[in-house]
């Protein structure tokens, strides 16, 4: 049975608006668009170039949500693994607009932990099978050490939404 793209992106989509309802009750005005079903290869390519999981009213960029069936809490310094899986590297090289960020979302706990893509010169390119869509795959790791805490985001979030309501 080949990889279902559609019950991926409704699951995409569930765990960016996860993410965009708590930075919304913390003050960060943003939202989670609504999933687009990609129903050909040229669209899925597309999405992966334009797709934005969360945007802002404020700002120009976005955040990347990615959700794991890793067991992790929101403590970044306990971090139980020594790494994680950024992207895959055609799909983060294909991006119009890097993201701000990325938010990792712990499917089993809900713990929430960030990345920033300036620590891009730290990542790794690592081959890895791809489980889910059954294919081997080159991806960006990250050492856990890079890893910030979501409130850290969130701060950051908050003060740039500041400085852009002064304008």
């Amino acid at each position: 049975m080949g990889f279902d793209y559609v019950t991926a992106f409704r699951q995409g989509g569930h765990w960016s608006k996860y993410v965009a309802d708590i930075l919304q009750s913390k003050g960060v005005r943003c939202s989670a668009p609504d999933i687009k079903i990609a129903t050909t290869t040229a669209e899925r390519e597309y999405m992966t170039r334009h797709e934005q999981d969360i945007i802002f009213d404020w700002n120009d960029e976005a955040l990347e949500v990615k959700s794991s069936s890793r067991d992790f809490t929101s403590d970044c310094f306990n971090y139980p693994y020594q790494s994680l899986f950024v992207d895959t590297v055609s799909s983060f090289e294909s991006k119009i607009v890097k993201p701000l960020a990325y938010v990792f979302v712990s499917q089993k706990v809900k713990g929430l932990v960030c990345l920033s893509p300036k620590a891009k010169n730290y990542w790794r390119k690592v081959e890895a099978f791809d489980k889910q869509r059954q294919i081997n795959e080159l991806f960006y790791s990250a050492s856990k050490d890079l890893l910030i805490p979501f409130d850290d985001l969130v701060n950051h979030l908050l003060q740039h939404q500041k400085a852009a309501e002064q304008v």
